[in-house]
């Protein structure tokens, strides 16, 4: 590993305790004390990476590591504070830092984060390679390593003309990811189509997909086209495919082998050229076998399949996702909400049944009647707060027992529920709960029931 690494630490002894452990792990560092000291360095210098304190003896951190990446926009930094606040964390990811941890933290936990860092920096530089589209990472909003691989195949898949077919509930962005394979595809120039198949009523999906010719049917008065012929030269984006019906799924299928197609009351036939992505929320392998939807026309709308995570299984972007909300949905930036600690934990935390699209309605709506305001955890609604969930780790503590059992039986249950929404994944639940993934082990191996005597 050949990574330049810029140490910014007030604190001598603890700056030399992280330079020799990150020396330890390959990292070429520069341990420096202040921000003049940090600035100088970047002149003489180039770094991959700046793990940056918010303290400085002669400047605010954060201006600091502001000034370095306006100067590098290609380094990428991590925020070290022993005092974390929402606005410091948002203010950092504005500018551009990729994380921050909370001293004290186990050096581990801190390798953990770089080396998701440096995975992240990787990927965004296979995507400018691949498609020149160093953008990608305005238009969708994530670090989480759940959307490593789609962004991975996004690059590869954008630059083919093979058909796309987007897996995922709803709300998690796949329209949004459509807009992105569109606009770094070779037919970014031409125009992007979007149909929403479900909102279509069953009598007019077919005139609307294919065209009409004029007295085709009472109340055709003129001829005009389809979405297929206003979607050539560019992409074809179907969303909500799984609900066509059988007929059009047929039709669809003839045009997509043939290329051409025919309006509704024409026989003569028109050439296309459009890309195809398809979306859908459905289980289309289990409506293939109840015969609601052909084989045939799966296999060729689905030559790359791209599964979106749901927002529960990417929490790490949940932060970021709410500091764009919070800008958007405010007049302006002096009516901006902010989220106390104890709201954002609860946020962070909550299962998002609706994805992106529910967190994005909560922002706005608590933009609206909050403005201007902190909010706490009590203004968020009863049906998102997730009070149940509470319920849940509350449930087997009864007043009455000692106060060392209900600590140790609230710990116990809180784990758990931090594991089942990382899907069980324990390095994730690990940077949750901010423990070592050692110390994790081992509260779960303190749970676990001993072992029967062998006979």
């Amino acid at each position: 590993m050949d990574i330049k690494l810029l140490l910014v630490e007030d604190d001598l002894l603890l700056g030399e305790a992280l330079n020799e452990a990150l020396c330890r792990k390959g990292y070429r560092t520069r341990l420096v004390t202040s921000g003049a000291e940090a600035l100088s360095a970047c002149c003489d210098e180039y770094f991959d990476l700046v793990l940056q304190d918010v303290r400085l003896p002669d400047a605010d951190g954060l201006d600091i590591l502001h000034e370095i990446l306006t100067a590098r926009p290609g380094c990428h930094a991590l925020v070290m504070t022993g005092q974390a606040t929402v606005e410091m964390a948002v203010r950092a990811m504005k500018m551009g830092a990729f994380d921050f941890i909370t001293k004290p933290f186990p050096v581990d936990v801190l390798l953990m984060k770089l080396e998701r860092l440096l995975e992240f920096r990787c990927l965004e530089k296979q995507l400018a390679d691949l498609t020149g589209a160093s953008d990608l990472r305005a238009r969708i909003i994530t670090r989480s390593p759940a959307m490593r691989g789609v962004l991975d195949t996004v690059a590869v898949a954008a630059a083919s003309e093979a058909s796309i077919l987007l897996l995922g509930e709803s709300g998690t962005g796949k329209d949004l990811l459509a807009e992105a394979i569109h606009a770094m595809s070779s037919r970014s120039g031409g125009p992007l189509v979007r149909v929403n198949c479900a909102a279509i009523p069953e009598t007019l999906i077919e005139s609307e997909l294919f065209g009409v010719e004029k007295g085709a049917y009472t109340g055709a008065d003129r001829s005009r086209p389809g979405y297929l012929e206003t979607a050539c030269g560019g992409t074809l984006f179907l969303d909500e495919v799984g609900e066509l019906s059988p007929a059009v799924q047929a039709k669809l299928l003839r045009v997509l082998g043939e290329r051409r197609s025919a309006r509704v009351g024409s026989s003569a036939y028109l050439e296309l050229d459009f890309r195809l992505i398809c979306a859908t929320n459905r289980d289309l392998g289990a409506m293939m076998a109840a015969n609601e939807f052909r084989q045939d026309l799966y296999y060729r709308i689905n030559v790359i399949s791209l599964h979106i995570p749901p927002l529960r299984e990417r929490r790490e972007d949940i932060p970021l996702l709410l500091a764009h909300f919070i800008e958007r949905f405010a007049k302006d930036r002096s009516s901006q909400i902010s989220l106390t600690p104890g709201a954002l934990e609860s946020l962070v935390l909550l299962p998002w049944p609706g994805n992106v699209r529910e967190l994005s309605n909560l922002v706005e709506q608590l933009s609206l009647f909050y403005p201007a305001q902190q909010i706490l955890r009590r203004h968020i609604p009863s049906v998102v707060s997730g009070d149940r969930h509470l319920g849940t780790i509350f449930e087997k503590i009864s007043v009455g027992m000692p106060l060392k059992e209900a600590v140790a039986e609230f710990e116990r249950r809180y784990i758990e529920r931090v594991l089942e929404s990382t899907g069980g994944r324990k390095s994730r639940a690990a940077e949750i709960l901010s423990l070592s993934r050692k110390s994790l082990w081992e509260k779960l191996r303190e749970d676990l029931p001993a072992e029967s005597p062998r006979v």
